[in-house]
């Protein structure tokens, strides 16, 4: 395989390739440095091909190292972003020669998915990867929020360097329930206050406990939108309707507000009237790909109570046999609030007693399921390949249940 690991010397050469694929100004940098930490970047030389020049990336992409709430448990999992091709050598199986090569990193890095927002989604489903989610923003006249009731007991302190930890802290708390959710941990995220436009307040109660957080950013004001909030997040619906009640002060100056919300927000259950609105912004699909099944299903802890052991079949003729690690046949095992995964006759010889029934998916319905929050039979209304016995199908279903996986990958 001809794709490597870029150096610092590739640095400039992949910037005038994504700057070529995606726009942008010229690359003003004039050194080579190291690409940024928390960062893989796999890339193809053009000279490399045939008819190839020296100091050109012909292909290229960048892994994230991120990780990922899985309902309670966190996974290793590999953002990508930054995927283009050279115009003079597209056209020839490059994309694919490079996304083979991506997969088979975030297997080596003992990744249990890979993520990505894509460009085209046939070119990565055919990959395996899975449409699962996708951002969402509403828009709020903030008319309707002025006239939100106080809520007692709270008031808002800002957010500066000082207090900045305390937002992450009530971030990693408050998402740590949910599928899909970055952790947001360094070197990809500020270990400080992010700086520049970005400001946030939090909901502080009167025994000093933080209760929430919104975090925004003012803008011009075009279409009436002077507003664009980040996230809303609170312990209770009341906090949360402190948090939009303070969104009403702004409506002096502007008249309606953007706010990013997580699919199943409950922060729309608490917003008033009916003249709230999906954005018509286009906003980006999530597409995930399991890279590591037993990874997958070990790192989420199984609810109270629930006990039992099903036959997993995962098929994946996406990629070449040994790419990743999402096929196999697998013993799954859930007892005292954990997952145990092994290839079935790998684990210790012995007879495996007491299994419920077989599941089989191929790779897209894995990868639906398998973040968390839907069901065998959301894979089956989707046409993807997914079948079970019914008492093994009540014991996944069972085990991946929570809320629909969301994506928010910055404060």
């Amino acid at each position: 395989m001809r794709a490597r690991e870029l150096t610092a010397d590739d640095l400039l050469p992949y910037q005038r390739l994504t700057r070529l694929a995606f726009g942008g100004g010229p690359v003003t940098e004039k050194e080579a440095r190291p690409f940024s930490p928390g960062l893989i970047p796999l890339g193809i030389s053009s000279a490399d091909l045939p008819g190839g020049a020296d100091g050109v990336i012909a292909a290229g992409a960048q892994i994230r190292r991120d990780r990922i709430t899985l309902g309670g448990g966190t996974a290793d999992c590999g953002g990508i972003g930054g995927v283009a091709v050279h115009p003079a050598h597209r056209a020839g199986g490059l994309f694919g020669e490079l996304m083979t090569a991506v997969i088979a990193r975030c297997a080596t890095e003992g990744m249990a998915f890979s993520m990505l927002y894509p460009a085209n989604v046939a070119i990565y489903r055919a990959l395996g990867y899975q449409i699962v989610s996708q951002v969402q923003k509403v828009q709020v006249p903030l008319l309707d929020l002025q006239r939100l009731r106080p809520v007692p007991g709270t008031h808002l302190e800002a957010v500066t360097a000082q207090s900045f930890e305390r937002v992450h802290a009530l971030y990693r708390e408050l998402t740590a329930g949910e599928n899909g959710m970055l952790t947001r941990e360094g070197p990809l995220f500020p270990t400080g206050h992010p700086g520049g436009t970005w400001e946030a307040v939090l909901l502080v109660g009167e025994d000093g406990t933080d209760r929430g957080y919104l975090s925004f950013t003012r803008t011009g004001g075009e279409e009436g939108i002077g507003l664009e909030v980040h996230e809303v997040l609170g312990r209770t619906r009341e906090d949360r309707l402190a948090l939009l009640r303070s969104l009403g002060t702004w409506s002096t100056v502007t008249e309606q507000v953007r706010i990013r919300v997580r699919a199943e927000d409950p922060l729309l259950d608490a917003l008033p009237g009916g003249r709230t609105r999906m954005d018509p912004q286009l906003q980006p699909w999530v597409m995930v790909r399991v890279i590591d099944t037993a990874a997958a299903l070990s790192a989420r802890p199984a609810p109270a109570g629930l006990e039992g052991t099903l036959r997993l079949v995962v098929t994946d003729d996406t990629v070449p046999a040994g790419t990743a690690r999402a096929a196999g046949e697998f013993v799954v095992r859930i007892a005292d609030g954990r997952v145990a995964v092994d290839l079935e006759g790998a684990a210790d010889g012995s007879d495996v007693g007491g299994v419920s029934g077989s599941v089989h998916l191929d790779v897209h319905a894995a990868a639906l399921l398998l973040i968390g929050g839907r069901s065998i039979a959301d894979a089956e209304r989707l046409g993807l390949g997914a079948r079970a016995d019914a008492p093994a199908r009540a014991l996944l279903d069972t085990l991946l249940s929570g809320p629909r996986p969301a994506v928010m990958d910055q404060f």
